[in-house]
């Protein structure tokens, strides 16, 4: 069971971006950051008699992790596989499944085990895609990709979830009242009403409120969950396919399928994959509470909200990160909540962002832009992200200037030097994030790649300042050997050296044999885009346009002279759509040097 000792003990929050299909880069970082949290730990217990160790003995808890689309559901797999006591990290690249469900779900994903055990034949995630099973001609298409195989991969890791996974099994690294927050997009708006001043006159009886609408929607899952004091301000976490007695003695009622389905939701990117129906599983009174948490609403606010009803939330979802983004604010808010004002000169508890896909201020290579618009094109244009970037907006005051936050990225040095790669680290960055789902090889190289940068991560960003005088230090009284072995003496602006030590402390890094070359990765080579087996996709393509354009158009077009032309029609659209979109991808590919 997680300690929560708070004696030299540092508190993390973990955020973990959008990525689509890059969330293999994401599902690597969080592998080697579990490998190293339980490699120190298992090191602290073998010395924690030796007064001489050189094993720092002070404490990191995760408190929350959360996450938007597929950095949502890396969130809930990580939780899962802590649940299930199965941390077993994946150090080389295997050809076969290997027990570790972020390997195994987010590099397999649905491809069939028989492409790679020798059996053959089989299909591909990408290809299972590319069919048509999920069209209903009375319904319309759901999404331009069938996400039947990205539902399989949710169900697959609630399924392999052994009978005792619960937070009883969590290693003492993660807190037992666990946090797990997972974004999405609601296509119908939560309004809520800002009052005005109620005048009643002749002219008017009552002065009706100004509605405003809002789509975010945050499923907090609260692992301690108590029903009588947690009802309604969080949601119950209990994926097993049956009741359980919790901690405190009262009875959970299994919500396994709600998180099953908040998994598919938050990864559902709009459009491109299928939206998720919520009916019954948010009740009213939680969606309000915590719209008003999160917009930090007050009492003295002339703010009407709805929150006394006592009917459910229902609505249909789309990918959490279209307009919520990742949910960083409300993960730093956990922390907040927890362990009260930030501490600049000793934190005691911080955050870190993964983004596989980070908006830098200054972009390489952009250039000066053009704010100047005069066309209606430019507007139009301009308008769509112009409107995602404002909902994506934060609003509260948790970026308090004294927090600890760090952001990890994709980053990939040319071998011995310290010069980055002429090509984007990510394999899967092709086609907005969709590239790795057409071949295992892009998934593989951005897994590692994610490991291979939460090690370089650990030793070398996530330090703090290690003060001797200081009694109230993260690091006091860590013994003179772990600072030789771990401290990183860095000179300052002014001239003075300060020493820092690592946060998570990653003790392969005293193995004889560890590389301590940060320019070097699992997967060297950066993997090539095989045009001639994309283009034997060109029938399921064309097939999978030709099908939509079916379901879209049935009972929407009608006439004698529509049913005698609409074969040739949609044959000669879909004919030439699947040209564009071959092309598309093709020159997308080749642009990113694959």
């Amino acid at each position: 069971m997680g300690n929560n000792s708070k004696s030299s003990t540092f508190h993390l929050g973990i955020t973990m971006a959008g990525a689509v299909s890059a969330g293999a880069y994401t599902a690597g970082f969080m592998d080697y950051v579990l490998e190293a949290l339980s490699a120190w730990e298992a090191a602290k217990k073998e010395n924690e008699n030796n007064p001489n160790s050189n094993i720092p003995d002070h404490k990191v808890i995760i408190d929350a992790i959360g996450g938007a689309s597929a950095g949502g559901m890396v969130s809930m797999i990580t939780t899962l596989a802590l649940c299930a006591g199965n941390i077993k990290p994946v150090r080389e690249v295997s050809n076969t499944k290997t027990g570790n469900i972020l390997y195994d779900s987010w590099v397999f994903l649905d491809d069939d085990n028989s492409l790679y055990d020798g059996s053959g034949g089989g299909k591909t995630t990408f290809e299972k895609m590319l069919t048509n099973v999920d069209l209903d001609a009375n319904k319309g298409a759901p999404s331009l990709l069938n996400s039947k195989p990205i539902d399989r991969i949710a169900e697959n890791v609630f399924e392999q979830l052994p009978a005792n996974a619960t937070p009883n099994n969590f290693p003492s690294y993660i807190s037992d009242d666990l946090r797990v927050l997972l974004t999405v997009t609601s296509l119908r708006p939560l309004d809520y009403k800002v009052k005005f001043s109620k005048i009643k006159s002749k002219f008017l009886d009552s002065t009706p409120g100004h509605r405003i609408s809002n789509h975010d929607i945050v499923a907090h899952f609260k692992l301690k969950y108590d029903e009588d004091k947690d009802k309604n301000k969080y949601l119950p976490f209990q994926p097993l396919n049956s009741d359980i007695v919790n901690d405190l003695g009262k009875k959970l009622k299994s919500n396994r399928d709600f998180l099953i389905n908040v998994t598919k939701a938050t990864g559902a990117f709009p459009i491109g994959l299928a939206p998720r129906y919520f009916e019954s599983d948010f009740p009213m009174e939680y969606v309000y509470n915590s719209l008003a948490e999160r917009k930090a609403f007050t009492s003295q606010m002339d703010i009407e909200l709805d929150i006394d009803s006592k009917e459910n939330f229902q609505f249909t979802a789309v990918d959490g990160g279209a307009i919520n983004n990742e949910p960083f604010d409300e993960v730093l808010r956990c922390l907040v909540d927890n362990h009260g004002p930030e501490d600049s000169v000793n934190p005691k508890y911080g955050t870190v962002l993964i983004d596989p896909f980070p908006n830098f201020e200054d972009e390489k290579g952009a250039g000066k832009p053009n704010y100047e618009k005069t066309s209606i094109m430019d507007i139009i244009g301009n308008l769509i992200p112009t409107v995602l970037n404002q909902a994506r907006n934060k609003q509260s005051d948790t970026y308090g200037t004294g927090l600890f936050k760090l952001m990890a990225f994709p980053r990939k040095l040319k071998l011995g030097s310290r010069k980055e790669v002429s090509y984007p680290p990510l394999a899967t960055g092709a086609i907005g994030g969709f590239g790795g789902f057409i071949d295992i090889e892009f998934r593989k190289h951005d897994f590692f790649l994610g490991r291979d940068n939460a090690r370089n991560f650990l030793r070398g960003i996530m330090f703090m300042e290690y003060d001797k005088t200081n009694p109230k230090s993260l690091f006091h009284g860590v013994s003179d050997e772990a600072i030789k072995k771990f401290g990183r003496n860095i000179k300052q602006e002014d001239g003075t050296m300060k020493v820092f030590m690592p946060i998570i402390p990653d003790v392969s890094k005293l193995n004889p044999d560890d590389d301590p070359n940060p320019s070097r990765y699992t997967v060297q080579d950066f993997p090539k885009f095989n045009k001639e087996a994309f283009r034997k996709l060109e029938g399921p393509i064309k097939n999978r346009v030709k099908a939509i354009l079916k379901a879209e158009l049935n009972g929407k077009m009608s006439g004698w002279l529509w049913g005698i032309g609409k074969g040739f029609i949609i044959n000669k659209i879909s004919k030439k759509m699947t040209k564009w979109v071959i092309e598309t991808i093709e020159k997308d590919f080749s642009n990113r040097g694959m």
